[in-house]
């Protein structure tokens, strides 16, 4: 709590817990998958072979995910408990302005932090041939990210979510 009320690095800490099921069961079984998001072939696994798939995630003001493709053919939801939270979307096979994929995808080159981005490069968003989906969510507003979606999210204040990726059977072809 006084990491998020004090900080002011370029660059906040942004905790990903994907253990918050076994250290908190109570915070686990307080939430379900929203029925638009059940269909789930990773559920077919078993436990220890499926991967990392589910996470709450705690930062501060100006922390956030910089742009990245979700992995595993994955589509995501992100639940906001806390907070509010920016998020930016370019469409599969357009890489934003100033984010540079390795031609395999398996590297992405962007700037230090979010806050760079923003200064350096949202400007460009504006007049773009083609313009980022863009939307803040509030506490209790959930977002949903297509596989294969490029996205950034920054947040605008003190935030709490719980994210899950899932695969459907559409999104594996």
């Amino acid at each position: 709590s006084r990491y998020c009320q004090d900080c002011t690095e370029e660059k906040p800490l942004y905790v990903f817990d994907k253990h918050f099921a076994k250290s908190a069961p109570a915070l686990a079984d307080d939430y379900s998958v929203p029925d638009y998001f059940a269909d789930d072939l990773f559920n077919l696994l078993p436990p220890e072979a499926r991967p990392d798939f589910r996470w709450i995630i705690l930062g501060p003001h100006r922390s956030g995910s910089s742009f990245h493709i979700d992995p595993n053919c994955t589509s995501a939801w992100n639940a906001v408990i806390k907070g509010r939270k920016k998020w930016i979307l370019y469409p599969p096979g357009l890489a934003p302005p100033g984010v540079v994929p390795s031609s395999d995808m398996a590297e992405v080159t962007t700037s230090a932090s979010l806050g760079e981005w923003y200064l350096n490069f949202y400007p460009a968003t504006k007049s773009g041939k083609v313009r980022p989906l863009e939307c803040v969510c509030e506490a209790g507003e959930m977002m949903f990210v297509p596989r294969g979606w490029w996205h950034a999210v920054w947040n605008l204040e003190p935030s709490i979510a719980i994210t899950q990726n899932f695969v459907t059977e559409r999104s594996a072809r």
